[in-house]
């Protein structure tokens, strides 16, 4: 295994673009290739349940990518956007019978969602942050945090998207508000 700074990857990741493969088709592989997993992971679940944090970067463009494949598979699949404004992912996540987490109460919305998902899509940051966390995104990790300390067993897989929200993949700090990964 080959480990890059995230200044190299971005670096490889532009080269790619220039050379053909664009951002788009790069969001579109790792989204399929992320709803590939759950799928393998979840093959005979009966009903399955998957919510996405989905922040505004490449990473919850990944996690919406992921999520419509879901949906379209047969999953019940929802998003909570974080700090996203509705874009043509969004638009086609709701296309595919997607629906966004939303409006008066959405974290109660999502709690709720949490609570009987089978998996839970960490888009919200990617690669490149930097600690420390904004205010309002550190409060949100934190109580999802609590959330699925609150569920124990019965919390869902948390699949983080390129690495959990809130770890600095250049230096390996972790914010104390950090959302763990199973996977």
């Amino acid at each position: 295994m080959k480990l890059v700074t995230v200044t190299q990857m971005q670096a490889i990741e532009k080269e790619a673009d220039s050379s053909g493969l664009t951002y788009e088709m790069m969001m579109e592989n790792a989204g399929q290739g992320l709803a590939d997993v759950v799928l393998d992971l979840f093959v005979d679940e009966i009903e399955p349940e998957a919510v996405g944090l989905v922040g505004p970067g490449n990473n919850g463009g990944d996690t919406l990518v992921a999520l419509t494949a879901l949906a379209i598979e047969g999953w019940q699949a929802r998003a909570y956007l974080v700090k996203r404004k509705k874009d043509a992912l969004v638009k086609r996540f709701l296309e595919a019978g997607g629906e966004v987490i939303s409006g008066e109460n959405a974290f109660e919305k999502l709690a709720e969602a949490v609570e009987v998902a089978d998996v839970l899509l960490d888009g919200v940051l990617g690669t490149g942050i930097q600690l420390p966390l904004k205010k309002d995104v550190a409060e949100l990790l934190s109580e999802v945090n609590d959330l699925l300390d609150s569920l124990e067993e019965d919390a869902p897989l948390v699949i983080a998207v390129d690495c959990p929200s809130g770890v600095d993949c250049d230096s390996g700090a972790v914010a104390e508000e950090a959302l763990p990964a199973d996977l």
